[in-house]
């Protein structure tokens, strides 16, 4: 009975986007692509009933999704990968086929054991020594090329005052030619992932690097087909199809911090909402006044039994298998992300930087965290009269990392 249960709950996961893919083509299947990534783990193996299970869902999804978009080539590369892991040998050497016909070069296995699951002999002294060199991308939008999408206030303005303390000497001592800032036009999908692609080049295992991006953000549970977002610039809010095509998605920034940056110390900090219901539609209805509303694209109300998790999305999930990887949040899955006119930041930005700065950046970052969310969810209820409670994950050793902490060299 348990076995059939948990197979009803990843078909119920996995096949209302295969399912939507009938109806819309490749938009559907790249949907159910995606929820497939998002759920792959090193650990997920056949060799457990439950495990078999939940591949043999992803599988029917993907092969379905192969069938209605013959020509995308990560469609079959995941299809061969789960093939494989299942032990079908026909389909995976069909897929594959189908993979190398394409020319597709995809660069790892979805279910190898990241690098950052390796860790440094030293990585447990790092944070005393001092990284290398320290990096940074820090991105703020508050305008928005899609008029549907309202335009926040103090995004932009939240990411030009992390860049002061990370530039300040006696803050976070980032050497300023090391951090990148992209503001509203400049941090289209493109500008963002040409960030990305930069700190995958320059950052080194023995270097730190910090993620902060400060804008909309849309769950996995305001999604029809279930997909996270963080909004860019140039988001295209027009329906569900071309929200993922324009959007930065969530389980792809995952597996490049997880996978493809060298650095063994990497710090993601969003200051976005995540499932809150301010927006009820996609039509440029207003935020709740001084809320940093997310997004939701479509109808559909979220589920009742959606779940208050604090990570972002089950992309999150996959940062749990690595060494010095931390990720913090504006706020639970269920809350909004507050602004505030008196502060002139979000409130979770503005008690960030007031308790990095207290201590001019030489804290580790489960202390600093601490002191944030208590301060920011204090304020929120008094002020506003909600709820805001900032999350953290911290996988093994990232606790300990300190931002203002000099360069060894």
């Amino acid at each position: 009975m348990q076995r059939f249960a948990l197979l009803l709950w990843v078909t119920a996961m996995l096949w209302p986007c295969a399912a939507e893919a009938q109806g819309d083509g490749c938009q559907g299947a790249l949907n159910a692509l995606n929820r497939v990534k998002e759920q792959i783990t090193p650990t997920l193996s056949a060799n457990t009933a439950g495990g078999k299970k939940r591949l043999e869902v992803m599988q029917s999804a993907l092969e379905n999704g192969t069938h209605l978009c013959k020509d995308n080539p990560e469609l079959w590369f995941y299809r061969m990968a789960v093939s494989q892991r299942l032990g079908l040998d026909k389909d995976y050497r069909y897929a594959k086929d189908k993979v190398d016909e394409s020319g597709y070069d995809n660069h790892f296995d979805p279910f190898s054991v990241p690098p950052a699951a390796t860790p440094r002999p030293d990585l447990a002294n790092l944070a005393s020594t001092g990284p290398s060199k320290k990096w940074a991308l820090v991105v703020g939008i508050d305008k928005f090329q899609d008029k549907r999408a309202p335009q926040l206030k103090y995004a932009a303005k939240d990411s030009r005052d992390f860049v002061n303390f990370l530039e300040d000497a006696h803050g976070g001592r980032f050497d300023p030619s090391h951090v990148q800032h992209l503001e509203n036009e400049g941090a289209t999908l493109k500008g963002i992932k040409e960030g990305l692609g930069r700190l995958r080049v320059q950052a080194k295992p023995e270097d730190l690097i910090v993620l902060y991006l400060s804008s909309h953000g849309s769950s996995r549970y305001m999604d029809p087909n279930g997909v996270s977002y963080i909004i860019t610039h140039d988001t295209d809010l027009e329906d569900a199809a071309t929200l993922y095509a324009t959007s930065l998605q969530m389980i792809d920034l995952v597996q490049e911090v997880n996978r493809e940056f060298k650095a063994h110390q990497v710090v993601l900090i969003l200051d976005t909402c995540y499932s809150g219901d301010a927006l009820a539609n996609p039509n440029g209805t207003a935020v709740s006044s001084g809320s940093r509303g997310s997004l939701r694209i479509g109808s559909d109300e979220p589920p009742p039994d959606a779940p208050a998790s604090s990570s972002f999305s089950g992309a999150f999930e996959n940062l749990k298998v690595g060494y010095g990887r931390a990720v913090i949040t504006a706020s639970r899955a269920n809350e909004e992300s507050w602004e505030s006119s008196t502060l002139q930041n979000g409130y979770f930005t503005h008690y960030l930087l007031e308790v990095l700065r207290e201590s001019h950046g030489e804290d580790r970052l489960d202390h600093v965290f601490s002191q944030v969310g208590t301060k920011v969810s204090a304020q929120v209820k008094k002020e506003q009269n909600a709820n805001q409670n900032p999350s953290f994950e911290f996988s093994e050793h990232a606790d300990s990392i300190v931002l203002g902490i000099p360069e060894a060299n």
